[in-house]
C-alpha cells in the first residue's frame, strides 16, 4: 500500500499515513485525513488523490504554497515513488508501495544516533536459502558447502540493478535498490549494509538488509575497523572467516560479531575519495565468497557511488530551489516593508533607490508620518546582508514606527530605539540616520547614529554640506542607555540633501577600487532634481562596478526643497493657459459654422 511519511518539520517525524483510492486531504482542520499543526498551514492546504493505485498532488488554494520535489504546485501533479512533498516546515516522502521482494527486514538508520557499532546476535535461520534452483551453484568449501549466483543468475539482477537503481531519484531511493539486488546477486550474504560519511565527518549506518526473520528491537553491530582500513586503501576487501582473520588481529571485537565470510567495497565519488562502504557477510562458515565475487561487488559498489553521488547532488538542487522558492517569497515580503510611493510633505520632494546584493537585504529605508504633518525620513543599513539582516530590518522597521509616534522629541524616540534594539541581544547592529521635515518651517532636523551624515547641497553656491557630522552617536542596538543628539538646520528652496548607504560610496569594480563618497559630492553638485540626481548616481555606480558581483546593498534617498508659492503660480498661470487655450478652440470651432445653418435652426 503506498503511504505518506514525514521526514521532517515536526515532532512526529516516523509518522506514516496510508493512502488509499479516493481523496486524502492535508490541513490543519480537523476534517482533514492528515492534520499537520505546523507554521502556516492552511486549514484544507493539499490533497492527494489516488484512482487505481496512482496518485495526484494538488494544492487547495493555500496561502503559502504546497512544494513538490522543490517546486510550487499549480496544478494536479502525478507522484512518484520518492517524490518528496514540502507543506510550510513539513516534509513528507512518497513511498509508491513498500518493499516486499524479500523475507527479510529492512531498516533505515538516520543520523548518529544508533552509533557506528550495532550488535547482532540472533541465531542464523536453519534454512536461509533454496538450494533447488538451478539459478543457485552448490560448492564445497571448508566448512562444509557454500552456495553463489551462477553467471546466468547474476546477469538478471545486475540488469535489474542498473536499470532501477538509476531511476532512482533520491539517496533514501538508491540505497534500499542497491542491497535488495544485492542479495540476488549474492544468495550467501544474510546481512548487507551501506554506511556513508555525514556532513560532519562521521560514519553512519544509512541502509541495513538482513535476510531471513529478524527482531527489530535488536541492535546490529558494524565493525569500524574493516570499515576504516577499506576506505583508506579505497579497495575493496575479502575475508573468508573475518573472526580468524590476521588483518583484524587488534580488534577483539569482531570475534563477537558472529561474522565469518564477508566482502566489502568501498564507496568513491568522481575525485575518488572514499565516502562510505557497501558491505556483505555471512555468518554461515567460511568460504561463502570467492575473489570473482570481491571483484562483482567493487564493481556495483562503483556504479552506486557514482549514482548516490548524483543522487545527493539531486536533492541538494531539489533543497537549492526550495531555498531560492523562500527567497522570492522573502523578498516580496521584504518589499512590502519599504515605502511604495513618496510622503505626503508639502515642499519636498522625496525620491528613493533600493537594490539588494541579493535576493534580499539589509538596508532599511522608509517615510513615516508623524503628529502636526511633520515626516520623518529614515535610512539604515543593518550590518551584513542576506535573511539574517532582513530580518533585523523587518524589527527594526516596526520598532522604529512605534518609537518616533510615541515621542516628539526625536533625539529622545532614537534613544528609546536604541534600548529595545539592545535588548532583543542579537549580534547584529545598524547604522540609523533620521531626517524630520516640517512643511510648515524651513527647519529640518536630524539624528545620526553611527551613519555617513547627509550631503546637503546649498542652492546658491552649490556647496555640499555634512550637518550632524560631529554629533553623531553609536550605531543602534550596540548597547542600552547611549545618548543622541538632535541637530537642525535650514533647507530653502532648492536646496536637496542625499541619504545613502554605504553600498552606494563602497561600491567596488573588478580591481577592487571604492566608488567613493567624492564621486557623489561631484554629481550632487552638477544640478538637477532630485529624480535627475537619483538616476545620474546608480548610473555611475552601475558603470564603476561592471562585471563585478555586487558588494553590498545600495540605498539612496534625496530631499528636495521647492518653493510652494512658485509651484501655486504656476499652477495658476498654467490653468488661465488652459482656459485661454479652451475658448480659442472655441471660437475657430465657431469661425467654421456655415450661417445657414443658423438660419434654419431659428
Amino acid at each position: 500500500m503506498a503511504y505518506l511519511k514525514i521526514i521532517s518539520g515536526a515532532a512526529n517525524s516516523s509518522s506514516t499515513f496510508d493512502l488509499s483510492d479516493g481523496e486524502t486531504t492535508i490541513g490543519r482542520h480537523p476534517d482533514c485525513t492528515i492534520i499537520v499543526e505546523a507554521g502556516a498551514v492552511s486549514r484544507f492546504h493539499a490533497k492527494v488523490v489516488g484512482s487505481t493505485g496512482k496518485f495526484e498532488l494538488s494544492d487547495s488554494g493555500s496561502r503559502n504554497g504546497t512544494f513538490l520535489n522543490g517546486q510550487m504546485v499549480s496544478a494536479p501533479t502525478a507522484l512518484k515513488d520518492g517524490d518528496r512533498i514540502r507543506i510550510s516546515e513539513v516534509e513528507f516522502t512518497f513511498v509508491a508501495e513498500q518493499n516486499q521482494a524479500f523475507s527479510g527486514s529492512e531498516m533505515t538508520f538516520e543520523g548518529a544516533n544508533f552509533g557506528i557499532m550495532m550488535v547482532d546476535d540472533r541465531e542464523p535461520p536453519s534454512q536461509p536459502f533454496t538450494t533447488s534452483s538451478p539459478m543457485v551453484e552448490i560448492r564445497n568449501s571448508v566448512d562444509g558447502f557454500a552456495m553463489s549466483a551462477t553467471p546466468e543468475a547474476k546477469l538478471e539482477p545486475l540488469a535489474q540493478l542498473i536499470s532501477c537503481v538509476g531511476d532512482a531519484l533520491g539517496v533514501d531511493d538508491v540505497l534500499p535498490k542497491s542491497l535488495t539486488s544485492l542479495f540476488r546477486l549474492f544468495p550467501a550474504a544474510d546481512r548487507g549494509f551501506i554506511v556513508m560519511k555525514d556532513e560532519d565527518g562521521n560514519l553512519v549506518p544509512r541502509w541495513v538488509k538482513t535476510r531471513g526473520l529478524h527482531d527489530e528491537t535488536e541492535t546490529i553491530r558494524i565493525s569500524k575497523t574493516i570499515i576504516r582500513r577499506v576506505m583508506e586503501s579505497r579497495e575493496a576487501m575479502l575475508s573468508m572467516d573475518a573472526s580468524d582473520d590476521s588483518r583484524f588481529d587488534s580488534s577483539q571485537s569482531i570475534a563477537d560479531f558472529s561474522i565469518r565470510s564477508m566482502i566489502c567495497a568501498p564507496l568513491l565519488d568522481s575525485e575518488g575519495e572514499a565516502f562510505g562502504v557497501l558491505q556483505i557477510d555471512s555468518t554461515q562458515g567460511r568460504g561463502q565468497f570467492r575473489e570473482d565475487d570481491t571483484d562483482l561487488l567493487a564493481g556495483v559498489a562503483a556504479y552506486s557511488g557514482i549514482l548516490i553521488n548524483n543522487a545527493r547532488m539531486q536533492e541538494q538542487a531539489i533543497k537549492q530551489k526550495e531555498v531560492e522558492q523562500d527567497l522570492l517569497l522573502a523578498t516580496g515580503v521584504q518589499q512590502a516593508f519599504l515605502p511604495d510611493q513618496p510622503p505626503n510633505a508639502p515642499g519636498f520632494r522625496v525620491s528613493s533607490y533600493y537594490q539588494a546584493a541579493h535576493h534580499i537585504g539589509g538596508d532599511y529605508y522608509d517615510y513615516i508620518h508623524l503628529p502636526g504633518g511633520r515626516v520623518a525620513v529614515v535610512v539604515a543599513d543593518v550590518v551584513g546582508h542576506g535573511v539574517a539582516a532582513a530580518m533585523f530590518m523587518a524589527k527594526l522597521s516596526a520598532e522604529t514606527r512605534f518609537c518616533l509616534a510615541s515621542d516628539t522629541d526625536v533625539a529622545a524616540a532614537i534613544e528609546r530605539l536604541n534600548d529595545r534594539m539592545s535588548a532583543l541581544e542579537v549580534d547584529r547592529f545598524v547604522t540609523f540616520l533620521v531626517m524630520v521635515l516640517d512643511p510648515a518651517s524651513d527647519q529640518v532636523t536630524i539624528v545620526n547614529a553611527g551613519h555617513m551624515p547627509p550631503l546637503v547641497r546649498d542652492t546658491n553656491t552649490k556647496d555640499i554640506n555634512e550637518p550632524g557630522e560631529e554629533e553623531s552617536g553609536l550605531p543602534i542596538a550596540i548597547a542600552e542607555g547611549m545618548d543622541y543628539e538632535a541637530v537642525s538646520f535650514e533647507m530653502k528652496p532648492g536646496d536637496m540633501a542625499a541619504m545613502y548607504t554605504d553600498g552606494i560610496n563602497e561600491a567596488m569594480d573588478v580591481n577592487d577600487e571604492e566608488f567613493g563618497i567624492q564621486r557623489i559630492r561631484e554629481l550632487i553638485q552638477s544640478g538637477g532634481d532630485s529624480e535627475q540626481v537619483i538616476n545620474e548616481v546608480v548610473a555611475a555606480v552601475t558603470e564603476h562596478v561592471g562585471e563585478a558581483d555586487p558588494f553590498d546593498d545600495m540605498c539612496l534617498v534625496i530631499v528636495e526643497r521647492y518653493d510652494r508659492a512658485s509651484e501655486s503660480s504656476d499652477l495658476d498661470a498654467a490653468q488661465q493657459l488652459s482656459q485661454a487655450e479652451q475658448l480659442a478652440k472655441l471660437k475657430a470651432e465657431s469661425a467654421d459654422i456655415p450661417t445657414s445653418t443658423f438660419e434654419e435652426d431659428l
